[in-house]
């Protein structure tokens, strides 16, 4: 069988999520991986559906798909097998029919547990941090109606709570709780002097541009700025998100090994 990898992204209106999902590709292909391409499951192109289409095209028939993603949800357990491979909710395996030929697909699961994500986040810390202010961390994360994104953001701040940065807060974009905008009240109100926010996001977008800035309180498409409350000034500084990080083809690469 000719094997194909797919790296699987959410997509955006923006450049910067297929710009990140291209970068990981090129990375992948440069350490001689073949047949390696890319899908989104919205709003950019290709979708997932046209590139497994393309694999085909190409002669391909066993399909293996690396979801680009911080954690699962519902575009992982749903989207990702239902809408584009048309396999039942939650499957991780299957054959399909696609450009009239039966290909296998199998779906990695997203790399949100790697402790990897933490060291890119406590690198974002060191690089911010100001010595002898009391810096105060807050992970964002997206948020889901599904438990998976609420478990890794969790679990990254407490990894980095056993890493030595006191109490490491969480807050997010929306439908978990506590909200961005709840957390950075409170943080100032116990003491911070210098908040570090750190988006555990694969790359820029709607949210991390123009949703989540007005929540932190500072511009739009900025890196952070003073903030202030209850007559106190605190500068917050706004990391990058973490999927244009090199390494993380390290994780994409450990995950093929299997299929050697």
């Amino acid at each position: 069988m000719s094997i194909g990898i797919m790296i699987a992204g959410h997509g955006s209106t923006m450049a910067f999520n297929k710009g990140v999902l291209d970068m990981q590709a090129d990375l992948l292909r440069s350490r001689g991986y073949d047949n390696v391409y890319v899908g989104f499951n919205e709003f950019s192109i290709p979708s997932i559906r046209e590139t497994a289409e393309e694999m085909v095209g190409d002669g391909i028939d066993d399909i293996i798909v690396l979801p680009f993603f911080v954690a699962s949800g519902l575009h992982v357990t749903r989207d990702i097998p239902v809408k584009h491979f048309g396999l039942p909710r939650d499957a991780t395996e299957g054959t399909v029919a696609i450009g009239g030929r039966e290909v296998r697909v199998r779906i990695e699961q997203p790399f949100g547990g790697d402790s990897l994500l933490t060291d890119i986040l406590e690198e974002r810390i060191r690089e911010l941090r100001t010595p002898g202010k009391d810096t105060r961390v807050l992970v964002m994360g997206h948020g889901s109606r599904l438990s998976y994104n609420s478990d890794v953001v969790s679990l990254n701040a407490r990894r980095l709570e056993e890493r030595g940065y006191g109490k490491v807060y969480v807050g997010y974009n929306e439908f978990n709780d506590p909200k961005i905008e709840d957390v950075i009240p409170r943080m100032i109100d116990e003491g911070a002097e210098e908040i570090i926010a750190l988006p555990l996001f694969i790359s820029l977008g709607k949210h991390l541009t123009m949703d989540v800035p007005g929540k932190l309180g500072i511009e739009d498409f900025s890196d952070g700025g003073t903030i202030r409350r209850g007559g106190r000034e605190v500068e917050l500084k706004y990391a990058v998100p973490i999927g244009g990080d090199p390494r993380l083809c390290d994780v994409l690469a450990e995950k093929l090994r299997k299929y050697e």
